[in-house]
């Protein structure tokens, strides 16, 4: 058993559910991990309150460039931490944590799948650039397998890039999914209230699109189907920070494309859509995917190779591209969405039964298996 008065620190730059998918994903875990457990969260940015947590703000002394803001925050938390706390968790990245959330594929990547000339002009081009030295340093201080160090990453697919380029933390790492915060059992479609807001007819088609990154949540793509069916009917609502100026919008689709920025109530959202399309190029797992299931929204998302949730997929459950590069297939699965409602249906009922078994709570008995590890090792340690 843990110990009930364990004392945890948490680091993360961005405390804010809203800012994405791996804030989202600590801040869900922190409240669950503050009912039992005392908490200190150490971050630069926080747009959350919780009276079972306390906030210790690290100082932003500049925004730019961000691999110096990234060094001086591991040494802030690292100071303000040191010797002071049971467990040391970061979602972020640092060199002194005992336990890691790992959210996105490693840095060295590029660098592991540069081979021959390639590789070695690679790392001639890197002694050239501070940052990218520095991020390099950072992660490879933090992958270093330590006996009063664990891992904990988000799915399959982001476990197969670390173990790429980190073998040697296999016996260290394991894999807490994301979860979801309610299940809905009973979802009241209200599809004609975010039309009205758009000023859309009742029988326009309204697509879903989430993400701050939008070219690699594969924007572009979309746009590109978009052009191939060229109906006028259908419609995309743009959720997140991501710039208009981002992406190159034709003039045939200006009143078809609709920025709606950062929402908050997404569960709202879902209930006003047709459906999610989602053909990201990268994302390790994909909680928005999750969500939209969860509120029997039929969804479009890219394969396992790109979208560590599809991996927990099959096509009853979602229509599932092989390419999200290509636009002709994306055309051909929004076309197949449009044309049959008893499949948007049968794919709305079945993602929706899959959410079923998904929960924050697994994620934090996942993730207190990792602490219980750490603490065993201490204790080991302290009597040897």
């Amino acid at each position: 058993m843990l110990d009930k008065h364990l004392k945890v620190a948490v680091l993360i730059r961005h405390y804010n559910a809203s800012a994405g998918g791996a804030e989202r994903y600590c801040v869900e875990l922190t409240k669950r991990l503050a009912k039992i457990y005392d908490v200190h969260v150490f971050t630069q940015h926080n747009s959350e309150q919780s009276e079972n947590i306390t906030f210790h703000r690290i100082p932003q002394w500049f925004q730019r460039p961000r691999y110096l803001n990234q060094l001086l925050f591991s040494w802030f938390t690292r100071r303000e931490t040191k010797n002071k706390f049971d467990i040391v968790h970061s979602h972020d990245m640092v060199t002194h944590a005992n336990i890691y959330t790992l959210h996105v594929p490693c840095v060295k990547t590029k660098w592991s799948e540069s081979k021959g000339v390639k590789g070695v002009l690679r790392w001639l081009n890197t002694l050239l650039s501070p940052r990218k030295i520095a991020y390099l340093w950072l992660e490879h201080s933090e992958m270093k397998p330590l006996k009063h160090r664990h891992f904990i990453s988000v799915s399959e697919y982001l476990s197969r890039n670390i173990l790429m380029n980190y073998p040697k933390i296999n016996k260290h790492l394991t894999i807490a999914y994301p979860g979801i915060n309610n299940h809905l059992e009973n979802i009241e479609f209200r599809p004609h209230a975010l039309k009205e807001k758009l000023a859309l007819t009742n029988d326009a088609f309204l697509f879903l699109f989430v993400g701050n990154d939008l070219i690699k949540k594969g924007l572009p793509a979309i746009i590109r189907a978009f052009e191939v069916l060229g109906n006028n009917n259908i419609h995309l609502a743009i959720v997140g920070s991501g710039k208009k100026d981002t992406v190159n919008i034709p003039a045939s689709l200006k009143n078809n494309i609709h920025f709606l920025g950062v929402i908050n109530n997404m569960i709202d959202l879902y209930q006003e859509s047709n459906c999610l399309i989602h053909p990201t190029l990268v994302d390790t797992y994909g909680m928005v995917v999750l969500e939209a299931m969860s509120a029997k929204l039929p969804v479009i998302v890219s394969n396992k190779n790109y979208c560590g949730f599809a991996e927990h997929l099959n096509d009853k459950q979602a229509l599932i591209l092989n390419n999200p590069k290509d636009a002709i297939e994306l055309s051909e699965k929004i076309n197949l969405v449009l044309s049959d409602a008893s499949l948007r249906e049968e794919i709305a009922k079945n993602g929706f039964e899959k959410t079923q078994s998904i929960s924050w709570e697994n994620t934090l008995e996942k993730t207190l298996l990792a602490y219980n590890i750490i603490l065993k090792n201490k204790r080991n340690n302290h009597e040897s």
